[in-house]
This record gives C-alpha cells, structure tokens and sequence, in this order.
C-alpha cells in the first residue's frame, strides 16, 4: 500500500512492520512533531467510512499504560489509515518463537500487565475476542502493550458478540459459537499464560471443530502435568480461566491480578503503581534529554544547550 521514502500528508514512510489479516502495519515519521508513529492501513479499503472508523474509535476510548495508543484516524489521497503510538520492542509471538518457553516469573509479569489491559477495556465495554502472543507489543522496557483491535466491540445492553471471529487456539468454547462476552477474554488470558509456561497453546489441532469439541468439553491437561516444576498456584489460576463454563471462570480480569500478586505476596493496587513508576524511572534512565530547538542530546539537568544556546 505504502513504500518506504513515501509521503503520506505530514507522515514519512520508514518502513514496513508488518501484513496481517486485517491490514498492513508500516513505521513512520511525523515530520511536524518530529516522532515515530505507527501506521495501519486496512486491506479493506472499499468499506463505508463509518466501518472503517469503527476500530479506531474503539481503541482511542482507551487511555492506559497497558494498551496500544491510538493517535488519529485519516484519509490522504482516497487512502484511509490509523495512527497509533509506535511501541519499540518484540511482539510476545516473536519472544516465544525464540525462547519457547518463559520463566515463571517472566511469564507472571506479561500476564498481569495484560490483566491490567483487558481490565480497562472490559471497564470501558469493550471486549477484544482476539486476544493473542502476536497482538501484545512487549517494549524494550518490558512494558506489555495489548494491539489490534480490529475484532474487538462494545458489549453496550446487549449480553454478547454475535459475530464468529478470533483465532482458535486462543477462542473460548462460546466465542465458536458466536457468544464472545467478558469471559471470552479471560479464557483467551489462560490459553496464552498456559502457551508462556508449556510452550504451546492448551489445545493446538489444525481443525477448529476439533478444537472446540476439546475445550467444551474440559479436555485441557493441566500445565503442571506437563511440567512438575510449574507453582500449583500457578496451574489453579490458569484452569480456571480455561473453564468451560464461563460461571467457573475468573469474571473480572483484576481478579487473576489479585490472585497472581497474592502468589508473589504483593498488593495488586500498589504494584501496578510500582510497576508503571519503575518503567518511566526506566525509560528516564535510558533516553537523554534533547534540546527542542536542535534536538541534540543535552547533559543532565542541564538548562541552556551547549550546541545552540537555547533555554530549554
């Protein structure tokens, strides 16, 4: 759709990031802010205006540290795209592909901060029913970033999403069946801690059907069958999001941060203020101050740039 060196109103095009189902993902600059961004261009392009801005309006009702930040939705030269914060960093499929399997406590530390996310989706009305490893952006601080809200909606009066969509793997029982709710993310939440800890998801069959007979019917091995090493505390939280029956699942995502940072003996309020202060202190850390004026790398608390004599 775009190619690298483009430019597309006040953005230029760097490179690509990526193909999905769904859309096309390129990195870019925003020459007035002077500030990488990332573009998603939908293959879809013939869509009516008021679907195509569906997924945006979603995601821009979002403002939190654990969730992708949508910036603004345009159109140039007949061309629709979404600008959203551009997160430096891995997605979680990328890390395991590499690792296999993580560490518990690598694993416990994705998870809640995903927690955290779908809690203020869910919070907000929104369920994403495409919770998976390639749509969380782990940034090179480690902070987890949920994306792609192309298949997400808002649960407003009405009990669930009729629509049937996600990917299998990470689908709970009654998302197969067009019944996607609250619950249906929680369940995602288990299959994915479940893949970070054994290294696959609980159920993997190349034929959905065969998927769904499986996990409505509760034939999922416990991960601590698998791997003796893996907490019983750790093997209780993530059956119970993988419960058939949406009444024996967690139903709020704040419960499985709840009973993660009970394990690590912490207060799940004041951990997540820790952890969110920790990553800016990080960041802070790691990225020197520049000038406004010539954006040059200023030295510490240093008011006046050395280069060009600019108050900053």
């Amino acid at each position: 759709m775009f190619l690298q060196g483009q430019k597309v109103g006040k953005y230029e095009i760097l490179r690509s990031l990526g193909s999905g189902g769904f859309g096309s993902v390129f990195l870019a600059k925003d020459t007035w802010l002077n500030i990488k961004v990332a573009i998603k261009v939908p293959h879809k392009q013939s869509l009516e205006l008021f679907k195509l801005l569906k997924e945006p309006r979603l995601q821009a009702a979002l403002n939190h540290p654990n969730i992708v930040r949508m910036i603004s939705a345009e159109k140039e030269n007949k061309v629709f795209f979404m600008v959203m914060e551009y997160v430096k960093g891995k997605t979680l499929e990328k890390i395991l592909e590499k690792e296999k399997v993580l560490d518990i406590e690598g694993s416990i530390d994705y998870i809640t901060q995903t927690s955290y996310g779908v809690d203020h989706a869910h919070k907000n009305k929104i369920v994403h029913r495409d919770l998976r490893p390639s749509n969380i952006i782990i940034s090179e601080d480690g902070t987890a970033k949920i994306t792609d809200f192309g298949t997400s909606v808002w649960l407003n009066n009405i009990p669930y999403a009729s629509t049937r969509i996600g990917s299998p793997p990470y689908m709970a029982p009654e998302q197969f069946l067009g019944k996607a709710t609250f619950n249906s993310d929680i369940y995602s939440i288990g299959c994915i801690f479940y893949e970070m800890v054994i290294g696959q998801p609980p159920i993997l069959d190349p034929d959905p059907f065969k998927i769904l007979e499986k996990a409505q019917e509760g034939k999922i091995k416990p991960p601590r069958v698998r791997d003796n090493r893996i907490p019983k505390e750790i093997n209780e939280i993530i059956m119970k999001c993988l419960s058939s029956k949406i009444e024996d699942r967690y139903q709020k995502a704040s419960e499985i941060i709840r009973h993660l940072a009970a394990f690590k003996g912490k207060d799940s309020k004041k951990s997540e203020i820790d952890d969110i202060l920790g990553r800016i202190k990080a960041r802070e850390k790691t990225t020197p101050a520049e000038c406004w004026n010539c954006r040059r790398p200023l030295p510490l608390k240093s008011k006046t740039c050395p280069h060009c004599g600019e108050a900053n």
